[in-house]
This record gives structure tokens, sequence and C-alpha cells, in this order.
């Protein structure tokens, strides 16, 4: 949770960086984010999986901006962590939410191809429905 929200600030310290202070900062980051994946046993990214099993409503209204709901639902939320996460969530989807099924494939993720810019919506809505069942913030991640 903390290395997502964390990643809305890199943009903003990049900007005022000389480039080689820049690879240095992104490496470290990365580093980082490599390190709590090891601490959570490696767990493995099962992207297409994932996007397949996770049901996402077709029929579902359009509206201008679906995470207007989720994100006013959490900010009374008794966890401090629920707001940050959603908006995180939000900013992303509002950078990638309109790239097409595809746009990630040359990434070299395994599975890459079939994410699209629904993640992030499919994201906060799942981490609103683990959240609002009672449970806590995991190093596990969301493993049942």
């Amino acid at each position: 949770m903390h290395l997502v929200t964390s990643s809305l600030f890199l943009p903003s310290l990049l900007a005022y960086l000389p480039q080689n202070s820049q690879v240095l900062l992104l490496r470290g980051y990365f580093a980082s984010t490599l390190g709590w994946w090891i601490t959570c046993g490696f767990p493995r990214l099962d992207i297409q999986g994932f996007m397949s099993a996770t049901s996402r409503p077709s029929s579902e209204i359009k509206v201008a901006n679906p995470f207007l709901d989720i994100v006013q639902s959490v900010i009374t939320h008794p966890n401090e962590h629920m707001p940050k996460i959603q908006r995180a969530f939000a900013h992303f989807s509002s950078i990638y939410g309109a790239r097409p099924k595809g746009y990630f494939k040359d990434t070299e993720l395994e599975g890459a191809e079939a994410l699209d810019g629904s993640l992030f919506l499919l994201a906060a809505r799942l981490t609103g429905e683990y959240m609002s069942e009672g449970r806590f913030w995991s190093l596990g991640g969301f493993h049942r």
C-alpha cells in the first residue's frame, strides 16, 4: 500500500533533480519495491489469471468519474490508509485509465497484454470490498 501511495510523489521529485539523481532515485525506489516483494515470499504475478478471474460488470451505468463514489465513501473510513490508497488509484486512473487492452504488452512482464486502464478502478473496488469486510492491511496482500 505504501509503495502505491508514495509513487504519487515521484514525478514532483524527479522534476527538480538532475538526470543522474533521477536514475538513482528510481533505482532505489525499484530496489525497495523488489525488497518488499521478496519479503512477501515472491508472490507470483498472475496478471492474465487476475484479469480473467475478476468480474467487471459490463452492464454498469457509465458515469463521468466512477471514483467519486469510491473517494466519497472512504473519507470517513476508520483506517486512515483507505483514503490515501483510493486517491492514488484515482490519480493513476486519470492518467492511464483510457489505455486499451494490450497497451502494456511490451513491458516484458508476463501477462501484461491482458492489462488495460480498468486496472486502477478494479483495484480500488477490490480494496474497498476487502477492507469493508473488517480486514486489515497485510504484508501478504489480498490472498485468501
